[in-house]
């Protein structure tokens, strides 16, 4: 029963540059993933302020 099949140490040598970019690839996505957080907080704190000028807008020019 012969196989000509690569050693198991030869194989995982040839999947580790391919894990290490995978690895990169996952860390560099994340970054602007985590850092959204922060920017969505003032996006949602202006979304909230011209809701308010619109609403004091509209009891002002109401009848």
């Amino acid at each position: 029963m012969a196989t000509a099949s690569i050693p198991l140490k030869e194989e995982e040598m040839s999947l580790k540059p391919m894990r290490l970019t995978l690895l990169f690839i996952m860390m560099f996505a994340a970054v602007p993933v985590l850092s959204a957080c922060h920017t969505m907080a003032g996006a949602g704190e202006d979304i909230s302020k011209t809701g308010k000028a619109i609403e004091k807008s509209a009891d002002k020019h109401t009848p």
